[in-house]
Order: C-alpha cells, then sequence, then structure tokens
C-alpha cells in the first residue's frame, strides 16, 4: 500500500491502492506523474460527486495525482506523459495514441472525434441530379413522340365482308381459308368509307405477313403461298361440377358443339348462366369434371398450345403507367420467335397498332383513375392486341363490349370481325349486344341457365329456330334482345307458355340428334335452308365424308403446332432483360414516388443522425481494460444495439411500403402473362433486379445523411453496405408480404412484419437472453440481428486498447472481428426472403397462371 502522501489523494484520508505494479500505464492512458518505479499507478477512494458522475458514466477529475486518466477526446496520447490536442485535419477519439487523419472528402471539427463526411452527400447529389434529368429527358422524348403520333389520322380495321355477310358466310362454311388472304381485309376509317391514306394497305401487308411469318410460312406474301392452318374446336359433354361429392352443384353440363376457324363465335346468355365458365373450362384455367375436347379432330388439351392461343380478359389487365406501344411492343417481344430481329417486332407491333386504330395514341399513357389516358375503347383494342401481338391460331375473348359505349363496342366487334377473316378462331362472351354488333357475329353459342346448350350454329339460324319454337321476334326489336328474354324466361311465345330452360336444352339436344340422323340417312345437306338455323356440327361433303381439306388440315396443325409451340418465346434472358427494362421505365416515369421514397429515406437519416448528435461521433464508451476498470465510469455499451433498433425500425418504414408495390400492384398482369407462357423467373428475377437501383438510391440518401451527422467511426462504404442490406431484407420481406395478401393491406402489414424484424437486433431483449430461453435462432433468422453485430464491432474497434469490447460483446451477446460474416448472413437472409416469394409467386393462384 502506497502512502496518501506519495498518492496525493483528493478526498483528505483517502487511501491509496496500486492498480499494477509498474509504473508504465497502458496505451491510451495518460499518466504523466508515474514517472519511476515508485510512482505506479494509483487509486483513491472516491468523492461522493465523483462516483455519483462515474455511475451516471461521466468522468471526474482525478481523485489522486497517481490515478491514471484516459486519454480524452480531441487529443492523443503519443506516451503516458503527454496528452496533445488533435492537430487540424484529423480526428483525435478518446484513447487515441496518434491522430488519424480525415478522410477524403470530409471536414474534421477541431479538437474532436467527430468527421463530417460529405462524400456520400456530393454522391447523393450527382446522382439526384442525373436522375432528374433522366427524368426530365423521357418527358420531353415522350411528348415529342405523343405529338408526332397525333398527326396520323386514326383508322381500322373493317372487314369487306362486312357488305356481303350473308354470301361470304356460306362460302365460309365450306371453305377451308390461307392465312393471310389479302381479299378478306381492308383498312376503313371509323365510317364506312375506305381510307385513301396511303400508309394503310402497307400496314394491312405488314400484318399479314407477320401472321404467314409467325405461323411457318416466313416467306409467303400472297394468300396463295400460305399454309392452310387454322384451329377448331369440338367439345362433346363438357361438364363442371363443384365439390367431390355427389351432390355437388352442377354449374356446366353436358355442353357439346364445334367452334369453326374464320369465323366469330358469339357466347350469349342470362347472367349467371354460365358463359365465362365455359369459356375457362373451354380453355382449361379450369379444369372440367366431365367431358372430351377435340383440336382438329384429335383429342387434346388447350393448354398443351397456350403459347398459340390468345385470352383477352374482361378487365382491361395491362400496366397503366405504360404508353399502348410500350405494352404491345413488351408483349410482342416476349412471345414472337426468338428469331425474328428487333426490326421484324417492331414493324409487326406497328401493324397490330396502325389495324386496331391505336397509332395516333401509341405513346399516350393507358392510364388510370388518377392519370388521365386513353378511352375505355381504346383500352379494349389493346387489350385485345396484346394477344395478337403473338400471332395466335385462337383467341378467346371474355366480353370484349363490357363497359363500353355502343360506338366504341361496335368498334371492337367489327375488329373482331375482320381479325378472324385472318383465318383465325374467335370466341368472344357477349352480354347484351346492340343490333349492329350482334350482325357481326358468325355463329352463336347460347347457353340456358344451368350451364347447358340452348342453341349452337349461325347466327342467321337464330331467330328461325326459336320462332320455330313458337317465340314471337318483333320486327323493330334486336333480335339479341329478344333471345336473352327467351333465355331468361321472358319472352313471348304463342299458342302456349313459355319454356323453361330445361324445355330448351330438351327441344335443342332432340331437334339437334334429329338433324344429325337426317345427315346421315340423306348423305347430303339438301338446300340452305333446311340447315340454316341448326348448328353444323361437322363438315360434310356430299359423299358424306369428312372433307379433304379438313383431313389436310388436321395433318398441317399436328405437324407444325409442336414446332410453333416450341418456337414461340424469347431467351429466358431476353425475356429477363424486358422484364427489368419495363420495370425501370415504369420507376423513372412514377417520379413523385420515387422522389418521395427518396426523401423518407433522407429523412429517416436525419432523424437518426440527429439523435447521436450529443456523442459527438463517439457511440461507444465501455469499462477501462484491467487493471483500470475501478477507475472506469459506467459503461453506455447499450447505444449502438439502441441504434440498431432504430435504424431498422426506420428503414422498415422507409422501404417496405416501396417493396410492397414491386410486385403487390401488378399481380393481374404477371397472372395473364405466365398464362400465356411468359418465364416466370425471368419476369420476377428482372422485376427484383430493377427494384435494387430504387432501394439502393434510398440506402444512400439515408447512409450519407445519417453519416454526416453522426459521424459514426466505421468507414462510410462500410455504414452504407450495413443500411444497404438492411433494405434489401426489408424489400424481400414487403415481397413475401405482396405475394400472401391483398394489394390494399400488404402496406400496414409489411410495415408490421418489418417492425417485428428490426426488434430482433440484440438490444432486447440480448442475444444472451435468447440464448438461455433457447430461442436463439428466431434473432438469427433478422437481417437486423447481423447489421447490429456488424455495427457494433465496427464502432468498437478503434477503442480496443482502453475499452473492454471483449466484455462488452459478450454482455450484448454479439461476436466481434466477423463483420465480412455479418454482410453475407444479411445477404443471404434477404435471398432466402425472395427466394420464398418467389415460391409463393407461383405456387398461389395456381388456376388463374393457366
Amino acid at each position: 500500500m502506497a502512502s496518501n502522501n506519495r498518492a496525493q489523494c483528493l478526498q483528505p484520508g483517502a487511501v491509496a491502492f496500486p492498480l499494477q505494479a509498474s509504473h508504465i500505464c497502458a496505451p491510451g492512458f495518460f499518466c504523466p506523474n508515474s514517472t519511476d518505479a515508485g510512482l505506479p499507478p494509483m487509486i483513491c477512494t472516491a468523492t461522493q460527486e465523483c462516483a455519483y458522475r462515474r455511475l451516471k458514466g461521466a468522468d471526474c477529475v482525478p481523485q489522486g495525482t497517481l490515478e491514471p486518466l484516459i486519454c480524452k477526446s480531441g487529443h492523443y496520447c503519443p506516451d503516458q506523459f503527454r496528452q496533445i490536442p488533435c492537430p487540424p485535419g484529423h480526428r483525435c477519439p478518446t484513447g487515441s495514441t496518434s491522430p488519424i487523419k480525415c478522410a477524403p472528402l470530409s471536414s474534421c471539427r477541431g479538437g474532436g472525434a467527430h468527421q463530417s463526411y460529405w462524400g456520400g452527400l456530393a454522391i447523393t447529389a450527382i446522382l439526384d441530379v442525373l436522375l432528374i434529368l433522366a427524368i426530365v429527358c423521357i418527358k420531353l422524348r415522350e411528348r415529342r413522340l405523343m405529338n408526332a403520333a397525333a398527326q396520323h389520322a386514326p383508322v381500322t380495321v373493317i372487314s369487306d365482308l362486312d357488305s356481303h355477310p350473308k354470301e361470304k358466310d356460306v362460302e365460309d362454311a365450306t371453305n377451308t381459308h390461307h392465312v393471310g388472304g389479302s381479299d378478306d381485309i381492308n383498312v376503313v376509317d371509323n365510317a364506312t368509307d375506305v381510307d385513301d391514306s396511303p400508309d394503310a394497305p402497307l400496314n394491312t401487308s405488314l400484318l399479314l405477313t407477320a401472321f404467314n411469318r409467325g405461323l411457318g410460312s416466313e416467306s409467303a406474301k400472297k394468300a396463295e403461298e400460305a399454309r392452310p392452318i387454322r384451329v377448331d374446336f369440338k367439345f362433346e359433354d363438357l361438364g363442371l361440377k363443384l365439390g367431390k361429392k355427389a351432390g355437388g352443384k352442377e354449374i356446366l353440363k353436358g355442353v357439346s358443339g364445334e367452334i369453326r376457324s374464320g369465323r366469330l363465335t358469339a357466347i350469349m346468355g342470362p347472367s349467371g348462366a354460365g358463359k365465362t365458365t365455359f369459356m375457362n373450362v373451354l380453355m382449361g384455367k379450369v379444369s372440367r369434371t366431365g367431358g372430351t375436347l377435340f383440336i382438329n379432330g384429335r383429342e387434346a388439351e388447350m393448354h398443351t398450345y397456350k403459347k398459340i392461343i390468345g385470352y383477352v380478359p374482361q378487365d382491361d389487365v395491362m400496366l397503366r403507367d405504360l404508353t399502348v406501344r410500350e405494352n404491345i411492343l413488351h408483349s410482342a417481344r416476349i412471345r414472337l420467335p426468338a428469331s425474328w430481329s428487333s426490326q421484324d417486332v417492331n414493324d409487326y407491333v406497328d401493324a397490330v397498332i396502325s389495324a386496331l386504330n391505336l397509332t395516333h395514341v401509341q405513346h399516350t399513357l393507358i392510364g388510370d383513375e388518377t392519370t388521365r389516358g386513353i378511352s375505355g375503347g381504346q383500352r379494349k383494342r389493346v387489350n385485345i392486341a396484346l394477344e395478337l401481338s403473338a400471332v395466335p391460331l385462337a383467341l378467346f375473348l371474355d366480353e370484349p363490349t363490357s363497359g363500353l359505349d355502343s360506338t366504341a363496342a361496335l368498334s371492337v366487334a367489327r375488329i373482331l370481325h375482320s381479325i378472324s377473316r385472318l383465318n383465325l378462331t374467335i370466341v368472344a362472351v357477349v352480354h347484351q349486344p346492340r343490333y349492329e354488333i350482334f350482325e357481326t357475329f358468325d355463329d352463336l353459342l347460347m347457353i340456358a341457365p344451368g350451364g347447358r346448350t340452348a342453341y349452337l350454329g349461325r347466327r342467321e339460324g337464330a331467330q328461325k329456330w326459336f320462332e320455330g319454337l313458337g317465340y314471337e321476334f318483333n320486327e323493330k326489336s334486336n333480335p339479341a334482345d329478344v333471345l336473352m328474354d327467351v333465355l331468361s324466361g321472358h319472352g313471348v311465345r304463342k299458342g302456349g307458355p313459355v319454356l323453361s330452360s330445361e324445355d330448351l336444352v330438351r327441344a335443342w339436344e332432340e331437334r339437334d340428334l334429329e338433324w344429325e340422323e337426317k345427315i346421315v340417312r340423306s348423305g347430303s345437306a339438301k338446300s340452305e335452308d333446311t340447315v340454316e338455323g341448326l348448328a353444323p356440327v361437322t363438315r360434310v361433303e356430299a359423299n358424306g365424308n369428312v372433307a379433304e381439306k379438313e383431313k389436310a388440315n388436321e395433318e398441317a396443325f399436328y405437324t407444325l403446332a409442336p414446332k410453333l409451340t416450341k418456337e414461340r418465346g424469347n431467351y429466358w434472358w431476353w425475356q429477363l432483360i424486358y422484364c427489368h427494362n419495363r420495370s425501370v421505365i415504369q420507376q423513372l416515369r412514377n417520379g413523385s414516388a420515387l422522389a418521395l421514397e427518396m426523401f423518407v429515406g433522407a429523412f429517416a437519416g436525419f432523424l437518426m443522425g440527429i439523435s447521436t448528435m450529443g456523442a459527438d461521433g463517439e457511440l461507444y464508451k465501455g469499462l477501462y481494460v484491467a487493471p483500470y476498470t475501478l477507475v472506469s465510469p459506467s459503461p453506455n455499451e447499450w447505444l449502438i444495439p439502441l441504434l440498431g433498433l432504430l435504424i431498422g425500425l426506420t428503414v422498415g418504414l422507409a422501404g417496405a411500403p416501396a417493396g410492397v408495390k414491386v410486385f403487390g400492384e401488378e399481380k393481374p398482369v404477371y397472372w395473364r402473362e405466365a398464362a400465356s407462357g411468359h418465364s416466370r423467373s425471368a419476369y420476377y428475377i428482372g422485376k427484383t433486379i430493377s427494384a435494387i437501383y430504387r432501394f439502393t438510391l434510398s440506402a444512400l440518401h439515408f447512409s450519407s445523411i445519417y453519416y454526416f451527422i453522426a459521424g459514426p467511426q466505421l468507414p462510410f462504404a462500410k455504414q452504407f453496405l450495413i443500411i444497404y442490406l438492411q433494405f434489401f431484407g426489408v424489400y424481400g420481406l414487403a415481397a413475401i408480404v405482396s405475394m400472401l395478401v391483398r394489394r390494399e393491406n400488404a402496406n400496414l402489414l409489411a410495415v408490421v412484419v418489418c417492425l417485428f424484424a428490426s426488434v430482433f437486433c440484440g438490444y432486447g431483449p440480448t442475444l444472451g437472453q435468447a440464448k438461455n430461453w433457447g430461442v436463439l435462432f428466431i434473432w438469427e433468422m433478422s437481417f437486423n440481428k447481423w447489421g447490429a453485430e456488424a455495427a457494433f464491432s465496427e464502432n468498437v474497434a478503434p477503442y480496443a486498447q482502453v475499452y473492454d469490447t471483449a466484455g462488452s460483446a459478450r454482455f450484448q451477446g454479439y461476436t466481434l472481428n466477423q463483420v465480412t460474416k455479418d454482410l453475407l448472413m444479411m445477404l443471404a437472409i434477404g435471398f432466402v426472403h425472395r427466394i420464398i416469394a418467389f415460391g409463393l409467386l407461383i405456387g398461389l393462384n395456381r388456376d388463374k397462371q393457366r
């Protein structure tokens, strides 16, 4: 024990104890009076005030002349006898033995440990300026394209068959058309006059040539050179029963008939009769419980040929923040053969756009409830164009005229009629069409309540058939309205009560059988009048045999269709690139949302920086290393874990809502594209990569402002990487949430889930407590735990020679000096989140992807 006189304790009567045998202090400590072996560092009994300050984590004046002091912040101690102020351009954290030169692009406050790094702010500002310039250039280009497109007079495809429907229909019933028949299509204006624009014949030729090429006749320029390939569907006793039990409800029962190529077939019936159900069953979107489907005479399933069969849903499912051309071009790039050059694809898209009267709005946004865009009729035509862009052999449409005014609906119907003359099989569910629309139909399939066939045949024969059953058709009435009344049980029938839906179905089935037997017995169809009101279930020659052209088409189809199906669709990596580029365009176009996200990230970083200003860049203060622990103030080793929690919470708040939008806003678009053969993985990976740019900017805004204000002891690159990977994890969790819940609920739930994950960072409960409870694995599944551990390790590293950093790490449960592992674990967890999200994307709503 040293004497009180040698120690010169501040408190009278205090007892001094030596802390070590040697008089040489540890590096980073200031012991100016321990000059020889007889004067080792000593500790004196502390005054009440000093004890109080130490308990509160503050330093107090030395309690004796030999009491060691830690080299204070803003100074450095090259040896134990000198404590030198930090020179300009340098920083000196607590316990420094030499000044640390400030990093480039930063400034240091005189005499402190803090450095204000403005390099991150400069990088952020430069990127913001470039981003603004890119958005402005895009806006100017779009305006220029819109103005140029507005100069084009709108034109639309109207078949010349409209002027002589009956004569041409008779010819269609017996002749096989070649794809690209030049006499089958003309370009005229919205009224009835032929358009004399010099561009019209060119665009029509491009459309027909592209169809020829897409269907295996690449060199064909004329109709007679094209291959006779078409798709006819025959179905027998199609049925659908809900539930597997015997008492399950039948919503579709015994629907039989044929749908022919080169014709527009309309499916009509009252609401709830099963029109859309029939179409979904026919296309294989809903698994039927009974019946058989034949494609060109052979039993087959529709999904086998989904790449050459188009489906237009009732809702206009497309990306509303893209232009007309961008939507159609993307569909064409993805679905056309990889052998087509970029020029070929663009030429064909031009032809489709022109043929559907969309040239003047091709550079206009689709628009939605909040953004002005194209009209409802134009959206419907874009909906059709998305499928035509794939050069399909058949096109199924679910209520293509619903929600449109009469003029727009008629325009769509005429377009469909004209498209059918390209030898396509066109099938449309239609509800209550006006007279002019009704006249564009070639064939009708009328479904009665209960999902059964009440009529299937030529449109002209429907009225005659029901008149034969005693129903009256007023000359001033729309035949379509009367037919709907008949099926609904509200028709006017002379000579007796109206027939029930069961009676109508029975009458049709019995009449149909009688007619087929009559045809077989007679060996011929003697007159057009005899069969005009009846369903042409099969095409029959005079000798009663199936036509040779039918056989030729069957052979051609089953020879070419597998090849066409295999060739359709671009290479996987090109699909990924196109999906990525499309998503980038969406983000740049929605500049206000992007700016808001950047602002939220910057503001969150500002708040976190402000909360640490009192620490002057020193976010950690531990117990002094032995043997100086007895003179150490209370540590604040909890501050870095607390910041890990708070930063995790703010990153979750800033990133989760935006992360939900990556996939949650366009799931219907994905379902449609997946059903058409789009690569699911290419779509997902392309979108995921495009989101990286977005949250990289958010992380940069957050990190640069936080780092500038807080000035933590780790390098800016590592601080940015930690926050970046936290955003990476948040976006992954948000993607999972967006797959599980509806869009309107996803934002809130994603924030809650990300906040929940942020809590498991080791602040409270600590990792040690979690280990004792046996639930440490929950914390280790949180990316925020690994981020907090990396931040803790980097921030305490400069103090290893003066503070017991290992003891602090043990108390918190962190492992020091494994920052690389921490960052890799954050990256791995983010990847796992995305793998789970992808599994949910393809695993949920499977029926909508068929």
